[in-house]
């Protein structure tokens, strides 16, 4: 019978707290993604679709949770990051804002630009 009522009453778990930057850690932290986020679209020769990217960056940040992390809203929160960072050369081009939908490539690297149709 216990089962039963469980079934109706969930567990409330609280989310984890939140974590603050200061603002140099916030400067390192740009820094390090403009980093991986330029050689991995330098590796590629060329636009990098945004899920791939997101993944590259995971695994060259190698997280250690037990907890995986999941693919499209990492690569959302990059999105945005990215473009919130105003990079001189790190560049995302979306056409929306559907999750994981886009690409990344280098701004001063014609060779990496997305195909744009004349349209």
């Amino acid at each position: 019978m216990r089962r039963i009522f469980r079934l109706f009453h969930r567990r409330f778990e609280p989310p984890p707290p939140a974590f603050y930057l200061t603002a140099d850690q916030h400067r390192q932290l740009l820094e390090l993604l403009s980093e991986i986020g330029l050689r991995i679209v330098s590796e590629n020769r060329g636009p990098v679709p945004l899920m791939t990217f997101g993944r590259r960056v995971l695994e060259r940040l190698e997280p250690r949770s037990s907890q995986p992390v999941p693919l499209p809203r990492f690569a959302d929160a990059l999105k945005r990051l990215i473009r919130d960072m105003r990079h001189d050369r790190l560049r995302v081009m979306s056409p929306s804002d559907f999750p994981g939908v886009g690409y990344v490539f280098n701004a001063s690297d014609p060779k990496t630009w997305p195909v744009r149709t004349s349209r």
